[in-house]
């Protein structure tokens, strides 16, 4: 990329910005304060220009755009976006029975204790107690 274009897109990112964070009405504000404060000192002393352009019973034409600007910001909905916890649960699965099927198993059948058990694998005695 070029330096100018890379420099160019920079300016773009940094006044979007501006405008999207109302920097723009921020600006406007402060260009009718100071229209507003060099006429009222044109025919006041300067604590009374400062108090008449900042008590807001004086506003100018500028400072009526910049409020009326504000409030319809104020008024656009926002985009909202709602976050919800869903849980997908699978559908319950019916698992069919198996057939019944006749199975044999050999059980053998001991009355004895337990002491009377050999093992057919003799056990050895650990190497390390």
């Amino acid at each position: 990329m070029s330096r100018r274009f890379l420099r160019a897109t920079q300016y773009l990112l940094i006044g979007t910005l501006f405008v999207s964070l109302g920097g723009h009405l921020a600006l406007l504000q402060t260009i009718a304060w100071g229209n507003m404060l060099v006429e009222f000192s044109s025919t006041d002393s300067i604590a009374e220009a400062v108090d008449k352009t900042f008590d807001g019973d004086h506003p100018c034409h500028l400072c009526k755009v910049v409020k009326k600007s504000k409030k319809e910001e104020d008024k656009k909905p926002l985009h909202k976006v709602e976050m919800r916890w869903e849980v997908a649960l699978p559908a319950q699965v019916k698992v069919p029975l198996p057939r019944s099927t006749d199975l044999a198993f050999r059980v053998t059948e001991y009355f004895g204790t337990y002491a009377q058990i050999h093992l057919a694998v003799p056990m050895q005695p650990p190497r390390a107690a």
